[in-house]
């Protein structure tokens, strides 16, 4: 098959549609099945799977027929995935933060205050983001995003042991952190 799709990726970069067809149709499935597994929506998987051709066709006369077309294909497609996850998580971050700062309608119509979060709330929220990174990605992507530690590990790219160590070490450190309030 590697001959076959080597002729296609000479085909492509001359411009043959038909040439493209072909290496489209060979891998768009595959490829679709791929994304779901950081995706976990069919539909976002074929829009990824769908820019990454489209990029694929707009950049064509760069194209490397020695180059291993598939493994270009299954990391462009892992790329769009994880910046897509990426994206999906700072656009809820910043509507968490949004919500603080935009008065309720209940507070507009009646000009009462928005109760502050408790003091335990914010000594939470703040050990959180003072976790190290990686401790504080696999804690958010866990706690808030509901995923198991099989899924941290894909999307992360490290080892299910990596994300057990980061979460033992969070877990730890935050029980530190907040033990004033915890032992009450």
């Amino acid at each position: 098959m590697k001959n076959g799709t080597m002729l296609w990726v000479k085909k492509i970069k001359k411009g043959d549609q038909k040439a493209f067809k072909k290496l489209f149709l060979r891998f768009y499935d595959p490829l679709c099945q791929f994304s779901w597994q950081y995706t976990h929506s069919r539909h976002i998987s074929e829009e990824l799977v769908q820019e990454v051709f489209l990029g694929l066709w707009q950049s064509r006369e760069s194209l490397d027929p020695r180059k291993n077309i598939k493994s270009y294909l299954y990391k462009s497609v892992r790329n769009k995935a994880l910046n897509h996850i990426k994206h999906k998580e700072l656009a809820r971050e910043y509507n968490r933060k949004i919500e603080w700062v935009k008065p309720s309608p209940v507070t507009q119509h009646h000009s009462e205050r928005k109760e502050e979060p408790s003091e335990f709330v914010q000594a939470a929220q703040r050990a959180i983001e003072n976790l190290p990174s990686r401790a504080r990605q696999v804690y958010k992507l866990s706690r808030r995003e509901g995923l198991t530690y099989r899924e941290i590990a894909s999307v992360l790219d490290i080892s299910v042991k990596t994300v057990e160590s980061q979460m033992s070490r969070a877990l730890k450190t935050l029980r530190q952190s907040l033990a004033q309030y915890i032992s009450g």
